[in-house]
């Protein structure tokens, strides 16, 4: 087990406080998920597509291996096939599981995005990309080839359309345990940021309107008394059409409130607009840092600071929050990109709301990874986490200076956290 960092729990508590004064409904489960798998409502449509049946088997609060293994062992008979999507946290667990599981004559399917780092034992078939009917057609049918099943992407706008709606039997019992729901209107991402682990796609993909509304329908009736969504779109506003099917599909079911993410190059007069007729309270910004020439070399673009700026007091003028992505640990980070961050961080506190703050994790489907591979020296992956210290060594600080500078950042937010609350109160 990874015990809580003490300064990042004490901010996300002020956080928790300062989300639910705008958003009352809001709350962090105690010892839970804050939202559910929802790969396992993507899977049992695929399955269901197939014909195949399927059953879900909740191991969060499962002690080790050996009780993950025998609970699944009791579900299932030899020749089943078991769908994996570990985490980097339970990576190992999961391996060994599997491992297990075809030793007892089940099937195993890796996929994730810690998939492409297993070896070729350590699953029955192995998925690397973005999973369709064919694919998983392919992924329960037996073979004699090898198991790595790789989907490449197409850069672009995907011609195809997903037409399925997530079937979300399996996670009912999630009803009235997490605050938020997430939705899709499009999957995958155009933006090239090295850093981002949804930049493997290179490609969107969009979803049709009526698979939307089905889903929202299926929402209303298995969540009816969560109303606020998460959209998944990893930047809202890259499609207009799939704007509008968010907003055709919920001119007609009034009542819910909506939280985006986007990047700041795609903030334009239509997209606000599109983003106050939904009803959008928050907007999430992926910010990483203020040294815009570090990220511009990562891959990630911007015209600037003053541009930055501009963009949240429009978003801030429409009555919406922002919450900034502020990531520490990058590779390229130095002693004057963090100064720059925790300043510009105070100096906009009268339009930054909040901030999620990461510390970075080499993920093996990052634009960066290769290159960072022979820099990683911790190779155990319960140690892969975003609220711990960096597993490589970065190229201008040592580990160790890397983390005491991510704790510096959320001192930083603590502060005006802090302060904001002690204003509230004089006031």
């Amino acid at each position: 087990m990874h015990a809580p960092q003490p300064d990042l729990s004490h901010y996300y508590k002020l956080y928790e406080r300062e989300f639910a004064r705008d958003l009352p409904e809001y709350f962090i489960p105690d010892g839970g998920l804050w939202e559910m798998p929802l790969w396992v409502a993507h899977l049992t449509a695929l399955l269901d597509e197939l014909s195949a049946e399927s059953y879900f088997s909740d191991l969060g609060r499962m002690p080790g291996a050996q009780d993950c293994l025998d609970a699944l062992l009791e579900v299932s008979v030899a020749g089943d096939t078991v769908l994996m999507s570990p985490l980097a946290q339970n990576f190992d667990l999961a391996i060994e599981v599997s491992r297990g599981l075809k030793e007892a004559g089940r099937r195993t399917v890796l996929g994730g995005n810690m998939a492409p780092l297993a070896g070729p034992t350590d699953a029955t078939r192995i998925f690397a990309g973005q999973l369709g009917i064919a694919q998983l057609r392919e992924l329960l049918r037996p073979s004699s080839g090898g198991n790595l099943l790789i989907r490449p992407s197409v850069p672009g706008i995907n011609p195809e359309r997903i037409d399925w709606a997530p079937e979300y039997r399996h996670l009912s019992g999630y009803s009235g345990q997490v605050p938020l729901l997430r939705l899709n209107a499009s999957h995958g991402c155009l933006y090239k940021c090295g850093f981002c682990g949804d930049a493997w796609s290179k490609q969107l993909t969009l979803v049709e309107n009526d698979a939307i509304a089905r889903e929202v329908d299926q929402l209303v009736e298995r969540f009816p008394d969560t109303k606020l969504i998460y959209i998944g779109d990893k930047t809202f506003g890259q499609s207009r059409e799939a704007v509008a099917n968010l907003l055709a599909v919920f001119a007609e079911r009034p009542g819910f409130r909506f939280i985006v993410q986007t990047h700041v190059l795609a903030l334009n007069p239509w997209v606000l607009d599109a983003m106050s007729e939904l009803g959008v309270a928050v907007v999430e910004m992926g910010f990483e840092s203020a040294d815009t020439e570090l990220l511009r070399a990562g891959g990630k673009l911007s015209r600037g600071l003053d541009d930055y700026r501009a963009k949240l007091e429009k978003i801030d003028a429409r009555g919406m929050r922002v919450v900034l992505n502020v990531m520490g640990g990058l590779a390229a980070e130095t002693e004057d990109s963090h100064a720059q961050t925790t300043r510009w961080l105070r100096e906009c506190a009268d339009v930054v709301w909040l901030a999620n703050l990461y510390n970075f994790v080499p993920y093996p489907l990052i634009p960066d990874f290769e290159a960072l591979k022979p820099r990683i020296h911790d190779w155990d992956f319960s140690h892969w986490r975003e609220d711990a210290p960096v597993v490589f060594t970065p190229h201008h600080l040592t580990p160790e200076r890397s983390w005491e500078l991510f704790i510096e950042k959320v001192g930083a937010m603590t502060e005006i956290l802090s302060g904001r609350t002690a204003g509230a109160v004089r006031g």
